[in-house]
């Protein structure tokens, strides 16, 4: 409806100037990995998958294809799997993934986006 427009547009609005005001909090950062003279070392290669869902609503067919296509991933090979961590952001994709990869998850994050972040 139109009032929800109005709402997810004020909502976005409100976003957008948080993010513009946080990106030079972010530039020092970024500065000093670009200059880092790191490497890696060199070991079996591992993963990191990012299962990013809503923390609740109606869009469940979103969420099953999200922890489906990570679930036959890690399935798919087994030894890959024990080289993979999982990042969840959202209620439901915790709620498949952690079932069926106690063991791989590494952190969870849930909501995110009710409230501004703070940093202390």
């Amino acid at each position: 409806t139109k009032s929800m427009k109005m709402v997810s547009a004020a909502k976005y609005a409100r976003a957008e100037r948080d993010l513009k005001q946080a990106k030079p909090l972010g530039l020092g950062t970024k500065t000093f990995y670009e200059q880092a003279e790191i490497t890696a070392p060199e070991a079996e290669p591992r993963r990191l998958m990012v299962a990013i869902t809503s923390d609740r609503g109606l869009c469940g067919a979103v969420h099953t294809g999200i922890a489906r296509n990570i679930r036959d991933q890690l399935l798919a090979d087994p030894k890959a799997r024990e080289n993979t961590k999982i990042i969840c952001i959202g209620d439901k994709s915790k709620a498949v993934l952690q079932r069926l990869f106690p063991t791989n998850i590494l952190f969870v994050a849930t909501e995110v986006g009710r409230k501004p972040p703070t940093f202390q």
